[in-house]
């Protein structure tokens, strides 16, 4: 029997409902409703549900706790869903992208095609906007990190640390401007100033707004040519009519990801010597 606190007494007016009445068949309360249930001897907390009937304990049966506590349970299995979403997500090769180029030449533009597959030709400058995105590169899925750096010369004293933590680099000029071609070999040298520890880094030339023939300042075989000089791939590409932006974008994701293969070679054949050295070491003539 449940016992009664001192003081207490029988309060018989009170009309007790029936215990099926106390699972509504069609209703769920929220967390912060309180339902009218009389409980003698329990002290009840507002938003607390308690059910009791003459000391015989719970009531019993998969309904009601899937109506008290299924709410509260659905924050936990969100978040595992989550914390799975995120250990999925971390274990795919990611790829780190670099817009460079002066500004207006249509980094921003080319991004967003390959983002949203949209074209935006109104924006304001971009000062610096990281993009992520999953796609499947020759059959694997990975991740694309795409940084779109400020092509304004106010911008210049902050760039380096953008380059230092990219792994690949699309240089990007309009075909419409000379000027903006002619200052991709300095946008070339700051990142191999800032990358001089590399031997060599991923970067393609991309020539944008292919889709402006009749204004083009930068003959193709100029531009070829440069990028011949460097050792570099030249792509022209259209972020308005959407020619070659997969391209460019997986064309150095293969770079970047063909020169991660290299050096974890090499790490791993150092690695190797060093061990066989080291057993040679320990070895002794009997």
């Amino acid at each position: 029997m449940l016992k009664h606190p001192p003081g207490w007494e029988e309060q018989k007016d009170i009309h007790r409902p029936a215990l099926p009445s106390l699972v509504p068949d069609h209703s769920m309360p929220s967390l912060h409703q309180n339902l009218p249930l009389p409980c003698p001897g329990l002290h009840v907390v507002p938003s607390t549900v308690c059910v009791a009937e003459s000391g015989r304990g719970w009531l019993p049966g998969a309904e009601l706790f899937t109506w008290v506590f299924g709410p509260l349970s659905q924050p936990q299995q969100t978040s595992r869903m989550a914390a799975n979403k995120s250990k999925s997500q971390s274990s795919l090769a990611l790829h780190k992208v670099i817009m460079v180029g002066s500004g207006g030449v249509g980094k921003s533009a080319l991004t967003l095609q390959f983002m949203y597959d949209e074209f935006v030709e109104d924006y304001e400058p971009t000062k610096a906007d990281s993009y992520r995105k999953k796609v499947v590169l020759d059959g694997e899925e990975v991740q694309i990190d795409i940084l779109d750096t400020a092509g304004q010369e106010d911008y210049a004293a902050i760039r380096d640390n953008y380059f230092r933590s990219g792994e690949g680099f699309l240089l990007v000029f309009s075909i419409t401007e000379h000027e903006a071609f002619t200052a991709t070999a300095e946008f070339r040298e700051q990142i191999l100033r800032v990358k001089a520890e590399e031997d060599k880094i991923p970067l393609l030339v991309v020539g944008n707004k292919s889709d402006l023939e009749e204004r083009r300042q930068v003959p193709v075989e100029e531009a070829r040519s440069k990028a011949e000089e460097w050792g570099v791939q030249y792509v022209e590409t259209s972020a308005k009519t959407r020619a070659n932006v997969d391209k460019v974008f997986f064309d150095l994701m293969r770079e970047i990801r063909a020169k991660k293969m290299s050096e974890n070679k090499d790490k791993n054949g150092k690695k190797s010597s060093k061990n066989k050295k080291s057993f040679k070491e320990r070895c002794c003539l009997l």
